[in-house]
């Protein structure tokens, strides 16, 4: 799938997406999921890995290069912060 497919079909736009050159893919700051980057250049957008969801190694962190991590970190504090949210307006409404 092409970049613009996958920003099209999903309703992204590129400012959501950080390249993460040290780790060799690209992340959706949006919802977390990562992609890795190829050979090409492209980004492999069948088979996204969430830094919130899946298991990512503590290797795959420790290669993070400067101000990666703390873009990893940023996106991880925000996407858990809205899940907070979201439960607690699930407990609040009763859904």
């Amino acid at each position: 799938m092409k970049l613009e497919t996958y920003l099209t079909d999903n309703n992204f736009e590129k400012k959501d997406l950080t390249i993460l050159f040290t780790v060799g893919c690209v992340l959706n700051t949006v919802n977390g999921d990562t992609f890795p980057m190829m050979e090409d250049d492209t980004f492999d957008f069948k088979d996204p890995m969430n830094i919130v969801t899946d298991e990512m190694d503590d290797f795959w962190f420790e290669s993070l290069g400067w101000n990666e991590d703390v873009v990893v970190e940023d996106t991880i504090k925000h996407l858990k912060e809205m899940k907070h949210l979201e439960m607690k307006a699930e407990l609040h409404y009763g859904i």
